[in-house]
This record gives structure tokens, sequence and C-alpha cells, in this order.
């Protein structure tokens, strides 16, 4: 991009905030609201195609270890998609006041999740013993077509007020 549209982003941003200013706490309260079922639903639809937020493929599953004494090979475990309860309205949640919308993961789902995003280690049984240590896989962010989306659910609501 030019550093001329860049500063004209810039500013128009800067005056989005403004108009968002004016408008009543329960209309900013509505309109973040919207914004976040809407970011929480393209982080959905990203975390079921197994992307990043820059839409860069997830690292795949390990290889599956044979139990001892069995004779099967490794496998790569291919048939099920990683983190598809993570996705899930009733784990990936939204909250949205006059002067904020946040999404994100809560309680032991939470923990899970940030295992995951920031890769990490992680207990894998009951008894607590065996370890892993997981890749980046970021389940939540902000992509640039986010960015446009989140810009036309303002200026729509914007020009709904303003009628």
């Amino acid at each position: 991009m030019s550093d001329d549209l860049i500063q004209g982003l810039e500013k128009f941003d800067s005056w989005m905030e403004q108009v968002i200013e004016t408008l009543s706490p329960a209309r900013r309260r509505s309109l973040f609201r919207d914004i976040a079922r809407d970011l929480r639903s393209r982080n959905q639809k990203r975390i079921t195609a197994q992307q990043d937020p820059d839409g860069s493929s997830w690292e795949p599953r390990k290889t599956v270890r044979p139990a001892a004494g069995k004779s099967r090979t490794g496998q790569i475990r291919k048939k099920k998609k990683m983190m598809l309860g993570l996705r899930s309205a009733r784990r990936l949640k939204f909250t949205a006041s006059p002067d904020s919308a946040d999404i994100g993961f809560a309680g032991r789902t939470a923990r899970i999740a940030m295992v995951h995003h920031f890769g990490g280690m992680d207990l894998v049984d009951q008894d607590g013993t065996t370890k892993v240590r997981y890749p980046v896989r970021q389940l939540l962010g902000f992509s640039p077509d986010d960015r446009d989306a989140v810009r036309d659910r303002i200026l729509s609501t914007i020009s709904q007020a303003f009628k």
C-alpha cells in the first residue's frame, strides 16, 4: 500500500471513531455486539478451515505412534480436523458494552486454547505424566478482511443512525 492510502485510511478511521462516540450508549453496545458476532463467525470459519488469520495453513497433526507390541507403522491423523469443539458458540464467547467488544474463551477452554494459540507444552493423559509440545496454531486473530468487514458494519450503522 502507498503511504497516501495508509494515511487516508488512518484519517477515515479517526473520523469513524469520532462519529461512533456521538452514538447513544445503547446504539454503541448494539454496534459492538454486531461487530463481535461477525468477528466470532469469521474466526469460527478460520478454525474450520484450519488456517491462521493471515491465511496460512496450520501445521498438520503429528504421526500416531503404535502402542507397545503393535505392528502398525506411524500414520497421519488426517481424518478429523483439529479443534472443532473450540469453535462452538458455547466455547467461543463474545461480550459487548458501549465502550468495547471482546471475543475469547473462558475457563478450562481458555487454557487449552492458549496452549494451541501460542504453542506450548501440555499434559495429554489422565495421570499427568506425558507432556506434548504443540505448534503455534492461531485460533483467534484480526485479518485485513476482518478490518474491512468492521468498517462496513460501522458505516452501515452510522448511515442508519443519521437517516
